[in-house]
């Protein structure tokens, strides 16, 4: 059985200026991935390999036609994040263009900047989709650390700096651009993240068949 560990995130609005509030989420975590979360902040910790190729069938219907949507699961799972999520920032992000340039130098389909990358190894962010995603989800990852799982401070973090969002008292900064970014993240990740599994409906009495030894009449006469 899949244990499905979740992080709800509070409604909250940002600190000052134009305010935001942002619905109640669940962001789910098998408990396995969870533990793997915390033993990559560990020194020394390496991660089990994920298959660099992703068998497309294993890909939820909902992203499975996306772009790069391969490409992008398995950066996703090498990075023990929701895939949905990564799928949900690059919506966001570059609308999936793989060549995007933003004004401010952020670049490709997660708008890595080149200082960003470099602290994950990649010289070129531009170099191709696989070094975009490999910076760009594992910066995401250290934001989750970082900020305990709450996906808002995340979001606004990728978006403005984690120095931003900590300058601002671990609130959504207030930038109008990050203001209106973490919703609209959080709507295509509602929107994409698979429903969580439903629990065994159990009927309020049980009814069992007459003369049966779970019978209650049975039971009472003390009979087998």
């Amino acid at each position: 059985m899949v244990l499905v560990a979740v992080v709800a995130c509070a409604a909250m609005t940002a600190a000052a200026g134009d305010s935001v509030t942002i619905a109640p989420l669940a962001y789910r975590l098998t408990l396995s991935d969870a533990d793997q979360f915390r033993l990559a902040h560990i020194d020394g910790y390496a991660p089990a390999p994920v298959a660099a190729t992703v068998d497309k069938a294993a890909i939820p219907g909902n992203l499975a036609a996306m772009p790069f949507a391969t490409e992008i699961h398995s950066a996703a799972r090498q990075a023990v994040l929701d895939p949905a999520l990564v799928h949900a920032v690059i919506h966001v992000e570059s609308r999936h263009n793989p060549v995007a340039r933003s004004p401010k130098g952020a670049l490709g389909l997660m708008q890595v900047l080149p200082g960003t990358a470099a602290r994950y190894g990649v010289a070129n962010p531009m170099q191709s989709v696989e070094e975009n995603l490999r910076a760009g989800t594992r910066y995401l990852r250290d934001l989750m650390g970082l900020f305990d799982g709450r996906i808002e401070l995340v979001l606004a973090a990728y978006n403005a700096g984690e120095n931003a969002v900590m300058r601002h008292g671990q609130q959504i900064p207030p930038y109008r651009e990050t203001q209106k970014y973490v919703p609209a993240v959080l709507e295509k990740l509602r929107e994409w993240q698979p429903p969580p599994p439903v629990a065994p409906q159990f009927p309020g009495r049980v009814v069992y068949m007459p003369g049966t030894f779970l019978d209650p009449f049975v039971q009472s006469q003390g009979r087998p």
